[in-house]
């Protein structure tokens, strides 16, 4: 049992840590305003992730974690703000003692598509993420800028709002 603890734990940290790195990787390009407008309404992404911790068996695992959101200008003001570290309680903020080295690109293929790679190393860790994001049409009614979730057969499953992530007094 304790080993499963530990297991869920390092896989939980190396989640955190690949994500910290993408946001890092896409957070400075938005920082410096490097990145093109999206197209409004409903986009799709798909990632796939591979973590692998010293010690560990290799993360062989291809299965893309699919998620959807409703955009507006409104709503990538929000993202670009949170990737390149908010303000208040939004953000990315990791502290720690060691090294790791992170490399990404994003290439726009176009307003309604969306490549992203990061690759991240550490003395303990590596890691990669592919995503690839896509416009697919406006938002289905009833959906607002900035719902989350999951789009699957032609529905959408709203399971927040990116807003929600910004301080009340916002």
């Amino acid at each position: 049992m304790r080993d499963q603890q530990l297991k869920k734990k390092h896989f939980s940290r190396a989640r955190m840590l690949a994500a910290a790195a993408l946001a890092a990787t896409f957070g400075s390009a938005l920082a410096l305003n490097a990145l093109p407008g999206k197209k409004p309404g409903l986009w799709v992404s798909s990632r796939v992730m591979h973590f692998n911790v010293s010690g560990k068996p290799a993360d062989t695992d291809n299965t893309p974690q699919v998620t959807a959101m409703c955009t507006d200008a409104s709503t990538d003001a929000i993202e670009a703000k949170l990737l390149a570290g908010g303000s208040g309680a939004c953000g990315l903020h990791v502290e720690g003692a060691g090294q790791m080295v992170t490399q990404g690109k994003i290439v726009w293929k176009s307003e309604t598509a969306i490549h992203m790679e990061s690759q991240s190393t550490s003395p303990h860790m590596s890691g990669s993420v592919v995503a690839d994001a896509k416009w697919v049409g406006p938002c289905p009614a009833g959906v607002m800028p900035g719902d989350q979730g999951s789009f699957v057969n032609g529905v959408f499953t709203k399971s927040g709002n990116i807003k929600d992530a910004l301080p009340k007094a916002q």
